[in-house]
């Protein structure tokens, strides 16, 4: 798939989500917003984390599987994982652009190879603004960081491809995936030292696995039963 030919897609996806801009009154965080387990790896979250959120706002095991049909999911999500900055910038005008950056941001972790991704990233990274400037981090050290003071989309639409491009550049692809937990398609960052990971989570892992135990016991070729059964919340389903 050319850049071109993606950003076509993306942007046919965000016409059939169109909206009329009307002034709004910014609702507050949700208090009672639960992190999905395995989809950010620390508080705050880096951006990284903050581009797989956006990918797996669209989560094919939910009931809608679309949770981007406002803001307000996803800002909800930045406001959790410590970045209520950006969250208060993003407003309902914002959501044909975030869902086109979504759906750029998906093709980028499913991309089967390298001259893909980068097809796909680097009019990204054009077309954001991603360009690094020197500032002084808290502890006085200079480092370069992308869109430093932008807000709501405009961080986003530069930071999160910003993110994915210096992962690859670093990595290739070898950390960048999407579940093989079928039918689950959401996105992950594999920081394995084996880089073997392959399912968004421990749940989805679980799942596969439960679904191979029953094939094999369906066969005849497994007596024993394993501990498959946990609740998900369950402390020993994460273990």
């Amino acid at each position: 798939m050319t850049a071109d030919t993606a950003i076509t897609s993306a942007a046919g996806v965000t016409a059939a989500h169109r909206i009329e801009h009307q002034p709004e009154h910014t609702p507050q965080p949700n208090a009672d917003f639960a992190m999905p387990p395995g989809w950010i790896h620390r508080l705050p979250a880096d951006d990284l984390d903050l581009a797989v959120l956006l990918v797996n706002s669209m989560d094919l095991l939910e009931d809608p599987p679309d949770r981007l049909t406002s803001v307000h999911w996803y800002r909800d999500a930045l406001h959790a994982a410590g970045h209520g900055d950006i969250a208060e910038g993003l407003t309902e005008a914002d959501l044909p652009s975030l869902l086109e950056l979504r759906a750029l941001l998906r093709l980028v972790f499913s991309a089967a190879t390298l001259e893909e991704a980068v097809e796909i990233v680097n009019p990204m990274l054009v077309r954001g603004g991603a360009v690094p400037q020197l500032v002084v981090d808290d502890d006085g050290r200079p480092v370069l960081q992308v869109a430093p003071q932008a807000t709501g989309l405009e961080a986003l639409s530069a930071r999160l491809p910003a993110a994915a491009a210096g992962l690859i550049a670093e990595s290739e692809l070898r950390r960048l995936g999407t579940c093989a937990g079928t039918p689950c398609e959401c996105a992950f960052v594999d920081r394995s030292r084996s880089g073997s990971r392959r399912f968004c989570s421990d749940w989805c892992n679980d799942r596969a696995a439960a679904a191979a135990y029953r094939a094999r016991r369906k066969a005849g070729q497994e007596p024993a039963t394993p501990n498959y059964e946990q609740p998900r919340t369950s402390p020993a389903a994460w273990a």
